[in-house]
């Protein structure tokens, strides 16, 4: 029986690169150290902007001059600060951050917060498993590949024990804990490690899936008449302003064009939302230079070679093996009927199209993606409320909600743009 030491980092500086990657993957951009670590060292993520970070890691005392404070099978009760166990050998991590809003996370918790606030209860702050900022689904509990197949049953049930406690801790207590676009792969994993007792929150997002086209006119050919040709219409709108599309790899990009981007960004999330966006140019600076392999930029040009706007990519692979590409965030100095739907759509399905990528997912919500070729995928979330009254209201919406979503993606997969067989 191995010996666990819990302990929570207040930084993802706090682990070794190598340590989280190896339980975390790196096909997945997302979940790699260095998107954390560009998160937190940028100061987009951290305390000051409601994303504490609290990652949950699990080390294995075995062997160790500590195992001699245990007893053979024991776990020390009272999580510590993951930074005294760091030279003991990293068996299981889960990104995890105190909230103190429910700003950048994309399943929608604000009426919760508000009941608790009518019945006078604090709602925050909460636990949250998830990307900060990111909708994309992943891995959301990284394992040891040493550990069997019983210990990784074992170890993952005391991971949600440990969560749990942590909403009943007399110091600091949490309302809940949520779990966020958990990978399907690990999806029977948090279902039976957390007991059966976290409520499972069904959503969806719409993806584009590569059926090998070898261009994007195949990909036209497969869609109705009708909406080929709103297609093909919506495009030519932009036809005489003599707009250049490039795509960039991210090692190719220069410090020009990083500001360009960053200023289109920032612009565009001005105009939309009133504040500069949720990431500081330093973010954008340090992935540039630390996910550079895994990144494209594309670079809107007008017919001088003026940038007038942009969109970052990530390329990656979800746990089924399939290749990916996410698009992520754009931004405009100009404002043009349709370019971003040129930008952020037309353009990432071409790209996947030339480079033979499986799956674009292109951002979360959208039902105006359907009729330009993107499909409704389920995705789910898990959660626990500490308050038993709320836990089981909760629970009954999100029954509710379920049944409203299955319905909602069967409308939305009734009007795809495809022809039948396609």
């Amino acid at each position: 029986m191995r010996q666990l030491i819990f302990a929570f980092a207040s930084a993802a500086q706090s682990i070794a690169t190598d340590s989280w990657d190896s339980l975390m993957g790196k096909d997945n951009p997302f979940c790699q150290h260095a998107y954390l670590l560009s998160l937190e060292q940028s100061l987009s993520a951290c305390a000051a902007t409601g994303w504490r970070p609290h990652h949950l890691c699990v080390f294995d005392a075995t062997g160790s001059e500590l195992a001699l404070e245990l007893a053979p099978d024991a776990v020390i009760e009272s999580p510590k600060d993951a930074a005294d166990f760091i030279d003991l050998p990293l068996l299981a991590l889960m990104p995890l951050y105190q909230k103190s809003h429910s700003y950048g996370e994309y399943v929608f918790d604000w009426a919760w917060a508000q009941a608790y606030e009518r019945h006078g209860l604090e709602y925050y702050p909460k636990l949250l498993n998830a990307i900060p900022f990111t909708p994309v689904q992943g891995r959301r509990l990284g394992l040891s590949p040493t550990l069997s197949a019983e210990e990784i049953k074992v170890l993952s049930c005391a991971v949600f024990t440990c969560l749990d406690e942590q909403l009943v801790d007399a110091d600091a207590p949490m309302s809940s804990w949520h779990c966020l676009f958990v990978s399907s792969s690990q999806q029977k994993l948090f279902a039976e490690a957390s007991n059966q007792t976290a409520l499972r929150r069904l959503s969806t997002q719409f993806h584009w899936h590569n059926r090998g086209y070898k261009d994007f006119d195949a990909f036209l050919a497969a869609l109705t008449s009708r909406k080929r040709k709103n297609i093909l219409k919506e495009r030519a709108q932009l036809q005489p302003y003599g707009l250049q599309y490039e795509f960039v790899a991210g090692a190719d990009i220069s410090r020009q064009q990083w500001q360009h981007f960053i200023e289109c960004y920032q612009l565009t999330y001005l105009k939309r939302s009133g504040h500069r966006g949720y990431l500081t140019p330093t973010f954008f600076n340090m992935i540039a230079e630390r996910l550079a392999e895994q990144i494209v930029l594309l670079v809107v040009s007008d017919a001088k070679g003026q940038m007038l706007a942009g969109a970052l990519y990530f390329t990656g692979r979800n746990e089924q093996g399939q290749t990916c590409l996410f698009g992520r965030y754009w931004g405009s100095i100009v404002e043009l009927e349709g370019l971003h739907f040129e930008a952020c759509y037309y353009q990432g399905i071409e790209y996947c199209i030339a480079h033979g990528i499986d799956i674009f997912d292109a951002g979360a919500q959208g039902e105006h993606k359907v009729l330009r070729g993107f499909e409704p995928v389920a995705l789910y979330s898990y959660h626990n409320i500490a308050h038993p009254d709320f836990k089981r209201a909760i629970a009954h919406f999100t029954q509710e909600e379920a049944a409203q979503m299955e319905v909602y993606m069967q409308q939305m997969r009734e009007v795809l743009p495809y022809k039948k067989g396609q």
